[in-house]
């Protein structure tokens, strides 16, 4: 990874926003900013810059960063750390990397930095496009996202007596009917409680369903944005289900 500096921001593209002619905010997700916009101005010559330099967890070495005002930045030049080849000729690589992009820039605040979880979204994006086995990749940045963020659930991972439920907002078990987003059910949270500390060679081995791995996906964006921000809808999450279930 590129080190940090006045000359050198290492930085993951996330999206970008259409600002006006000729001018676009890239949204990236930057070690040492968190979730940062920048300016891009668009050249008569659209190669200048590479076609797909800043496509979604594109590893980016921003170069002269300044900062504009707040949340909003510039740079003289961005270099690509490393090929997206794969990532971009593959719809499956392609829909995982704009379902964890998406998700980065809907579950954490925009201006504060998070090194772990940059560390840990550096790494998926180096996997995803050199890897073999893709599948799961998404569900085991989210469950070591869990841990780089300190919200490992302590309770236990079996059933207590007397309990029916998993509180996803409190990490807690509880009596009373799962209904609501918020509640798993005792087989839910037993294997949402049983992936965490999870690294991705585990959980390849794990015994899990495509509709396992679905629904643990969508536990873990739900936990991770209740305790971080607000939940939102990950939009791209269908086209992943959709190309992963092909």
């Amino acid at each position: 990874m590129t080190n940090g500096s006045a000359l050198h921001h290492p930085a993951i593209a996330l999206a970008t926003v259409r600002h006006k002619d000729g001018v676009s905010i890239l949204k990236v997700f930057s070690r040492e900013l968190g979730v940062t916009g920048c300016i891009v101005r668009e050249g008569v010559k659209g190669g200048r810059r590479g076609r797909h330099l800043h496509a979604p967890l594109a590893l980016l070495d921003l170069v002269g960063m300044k900062a504009l005002k707040e949340e909003l930045h510039r740079f003289d030049r961005a270099e690509r750390v490393l090929p997206q080849d794969r990532t971009l000729a593959e719809i499956p690589r392609s829909a995982v990397a704009m379902f964890l992009a998406e998700f980065t820039l809907r579950t954490l605040d925009a201006g504060t930095p998070h090194m772990e979880l940059f560390d840990a979204l550096w790494r998926t994006a180096q996997r995803l496009e050199q890897g073999s086995a893709i599948g799961r990749l998404h569900l085991a940045f989210l469950v070591e996202a869990v841990g780089v963020m300190g919200l490992l659930p302590d309770a236990r991972p079996t059933t207590p007596p007397g309990m029916e439920r998993f509180n996803l907002a409190t990490a807690e078990w509880e009596s009373g009917p799962p209904v609501g987003e918020d509640y798993l059910a005792a087989e839910e949270a037993e294997r949402f409680l049983r992936i965490q500390g999870m690294d991705f060679a585990a959980l390849r081995a794990e015994d899990l369903s495509h509709d396992d791995r679905n629904s643990l996906v969508l536990h873990l964006v739900r936990y991770l944005q209740l305790h971080l921000s607000t939940p939102r809808p990950i939009l791209s999450w269908e086209v992943l289900r959709t190309v992963l279930a092909a």
